[in-house]
């Protein structure tokens, strides 16, 4: 109990850190350009906030395994993938050619090189994957990957039609 206890805390703590420090984080998108997660919401269509690195196989296996299903997902229920890279600028030629050599073009990049938004929502291990809805309320959380988690993030999709 104390453990469920604590990590309901954590989570809402997450969702504090984001709301206070994640308006102001501004991240690199894959063309140079610059945006914030406040620009995320649009109260239309929830969203995925997945962390990563170019090292991280369990997180590419998770990209591919959604790009897999995205369109029919998408049909059945609108949602939006934004995957934050934690690579630092060091990194960031490699991480962009590793995007635009893979079938991810239905997801937004951006790229945290300051670890600001890594920090905002206290992300230490990846992949961790967020899922908003529509007004950007954090609705569930999971850290690491194994196939099939994919399906349990559709089902927490679909439950916020």
């Amino acid at each position: 109990m104390k453990k469920m206890i604590s990590a309901l805390a954590g989570l809402l703590l997450t969702v504090a850190a984001l709301a206070q420090d994640g308006a102001k984080v501004t991240l690199q998108t894959l063309d140079g350009g610059i945006t914030t997660p406040a620009e995320w919401v649009d109260g239309k269509t929830p969203y995925v906030v997945s962390f990563w690195f170019v090292n991280c196989r369990y997180c590419l296996e998770e990209m591919d395994a959604i790009a897999e299903v995205f369109g029919d997902w998408t049909a059945e229920a609108p949602f939006r993938f934004i995957a934050v890279c934690t690579d630092d600028s060091r990194s960031l030629a490699r991480a962009k050619a590793l995007v635009r050599s893979r079938e991810w073009e239905d997801f937004q990049f951006v790229f945290d090189v300051n670890k600001e938004l890594t920090r905002a929502m206290k992300v230490t291990s990846c992949p961790h994957v967020f899922l908003f809805d529509k007004n950007g309320k954090l609705v569930y959380s999971h850290l690491g990957y194994s196939p099939g988690d994919e399906e349990v993030l559709f089902e927490k999709i679909k439950a916020l039609r």
